[in-house]
């Protein structure tokens, strides 16, 4: 149990710094087991998501990029269709992750909520690099890590 919890930890510290919040890091010190680290991942990845959602409206009113989304912000247009093909392709993705794992050692949860927030975390990133590079005029940010 200690070393899947270890392993846990290591995971989470190795992975992208998006859901590094202090509610996230109370609730993982918290957890006694690899069903409440799932907890904590599945709470993290719903507050991201409400990030993504904040992002993608900005994304719809900017001047540079509301041509383009020929919509309604994510009530329709291209924002919207884009969001909807992550959030299905995130889910269906997981599913069989999660599918593929069963023999392995963990929680089921776990390893769903874990995927969940891998593939969310790296969405937020890739739609906050938008957002930066819309905010800056189209010029690359000083931030980007690539």
């Amino acid at each position: 149990m200690v070393k899947k919890i270890s392993l846990a930890f290591l995971f989470c510290m190795l992975t992208t710094s998006a859901f590094a919040t202090a509610e996230y890091d109370a609730c993982y010190q918290a957890a006694k087991n690899d069903d409440e680290v799932a907890l904590c991942m599945k709470a993290e990845t719903a507050r991201l998501l409400k990030s993504i959602q904040d992002m993608y409206f900005q994304i719809s009113e900017h001047e540079q990029t509301r041509d383009w989304n020929n919509g309604n912000g994510l009530i329709s247009g291209n924002l919207k269709d884009m969001y909807n093909h992550f959030i299905a392709y995130r889910n269906r993705y997981c599913s069989l992750f999660e599918k593929a794992s069963e023999n392995t050692f963990g929680s089921a949860e776990f390893d769903k909520e874990r995927c969940l927030l891998n593939l969310t975390s790296d969405h937020y990133e890739l739609m906050d690099k938008i957002l930066l590079n819309a905010n800056s005029g189209g010029e690359e940010s000083d931030h980007d890590d690539e």
